[in-house]
């Protein structure tokens, strides 16, 4: 059990941007209208939310990932996240070598959303009468 943690404790510190970026990345959607949305990205649903509002999104693959708003009353435009090199693995390069690149590589955490915040404006829904 020792050994285990001797070994495990110089892995850990060796992943700068794993540690430092944790989990999910987190976007945070602004409004022009205080009405509740529905937020849909690939990691979650987020119903009836008012704005402004924080959701998580999947770390791999961020470039090209949709977050969709959707109202009852109006229209938004959908959110395309776009993806840049987290400047932690530069320095996991130096510190950590391979070892601490490699699992910033695997759980993705060399890159982040280019944009963690957006601003969305709402266009009135037109009614059809038939």
């Amino acid at each position: 059990m020792c050994l285990f943690l001797l070994l495990s404790v110089p892995l850990s510190l060796t992943s700068c941007a794993t540690i430092i970026a944790g989990g999910s990345p987190k976007i945070s959607i602004y409004g022009d209208r205080n009405e509740p949305v529905t937020i849909i990205t690939e990691k979650e649903v987020y119903s009836d939310v008012k704005l402004p509002y924080q959701v998580k999104v999947r770390r791999h693959k961020i470039d090209g990932q949709r977050i969709i708003i959707k109202s009852d009353k109006y229209d938004y435009q959908d959110i395309m996240l776009e993806k840049r090199i987290n400047e932690w693995t530069f320095g996991n390069i130096v510190i950590g070598g391979l070892i601490g690149w490699g699992v910033d590589l695997i759980t993705n955490s060399v890159s982040k959303p280019n944009q963690t915040r957006f601003y969305i404006e709402g266009t009135k829904i037109q009614q059809t009468n038939k």
